[in-house]
């Protein structure tokens, strides 16, 4: 960003999940139609401190709601958990290293939870700092009217889940008159060095009122991704966002953008899609 430039971008994000990547990478509904919503208003800034170093931070403010769906006997049985509040803020700075023959930036972000506890009902985040660094790479295509981007980094847990190499790899383009587009695959790999604690098999008992008999049932947990009620955390699992959006300028200073998010690929973690409404406004004294 240029020196005392603002870019600004408030928006609408609605998560939906009844799906779950296993431990082999296939995707399956969730045991009787279990289901998690996270719905957000996520506020993101960049300002540039100097022509080459930008300050950057991202605010969620979450509505989670988790919907656990079980058997007693012969009846299906539904318990829900809410969560209201501050998620997971980001705060990170980046450093321009090169404007030719590419862009080229170094990146450091950090995750915090500062406005959560351990023990909500549907947790945010983690509850726990994390630490990222990041190379960011972009190009202009012109005289075609579009760029490319590429983004390879490495984040540092904090707590029990595994670190995680990031990557991402972007490509937009002018539409005609004020409309453009742009496709990203934002993706995470676990480096499998979390601390996974040992789940208890789930015990159910109810009497036979036939026969007077108590019966049980015992479940075995199923993977890490769907230990939470918060089934988007996990502490080792990839995944996949592949990203596609439509961007309008109203003006030079002000620009609307719609965003659907699907999740091709993943393993031990959440499987859903994802609708996303953004204004953007942008500042700049040059």
């Amino acid at each position: 960003m240029p020196k005392g430039s603002l870019y600004s971008k408030l928006s609408y994000n609605y998560y939906f999940t009844v799906d779950t990547f296993d431990e082999d990478g296939h995707k399956r509904r969730n045991p009787n139609g279990s289901s998690f919503r996270d719905e957000n208003i996520t506020w993101y800034n960049e300002y540039g401190l100097l022509d080459n170093l930008t300050l950057f931070a991202s605010v969620p403010y979450k509505w989670l709601k988790s919907r656990y769906k079980f058997t007693e006997g012969s009846y299906l049985k539904s318990t829900t958990f809410t969560y209201d509040g501050f998620g997971d803020v980001d705060l990170g700075i980046r450093y321009g290293l090169l404007k030719e023959p590419v862009v080229l930036s170094l990146q450091f972000l950090t995750k915090v939870a500062w406005f959560y506890d351990s023990d909500e009902e549907v947790p945010p985040g983690n509850n726990q700092t994390d630490y990222e660094l990041k190379v960011l790479m972009g190009k202009s295509l012109w005289p075609f009217p579009g760029y490319c981007g590429l983004e390879m980094g490495y984040r540092w847990r904090t707590g029990s889940p595994s670190d995680e190499y990031r990557y991402l790899l972007e490509f937009g383009m002018d539409l005609i008159k004020k409309f453009s587009c742009r496709i990203k695959l934002d993706g995470i790999a676990s480096v499998k060095n979390g601390n996974i604690p040992k789940q208890k098999p789930e015990v159910n008992a109810y009497i036979d009122y036939d026969t007077g008999q108590l019966i049980k049932t015992v479940s075995e947990p199923s993977g890490s991704g769907s230990a939470f009620t918060n089934p988007s955390l996990g502490y080792e699992y990839d995944l996949g966002k592949l990203e596609f959006t439509l961007g309008y300028a109203c003006t030079k200073s002000w620009a609307f953008e719609f965003t659907y998010t699907n999740y091709p690929y993943g393993e031990s973690i959440a499987a859903g899609d994802q609708y996303s409404f953004g204004v953007v406004y942008y500042f700049s004294r040059k």
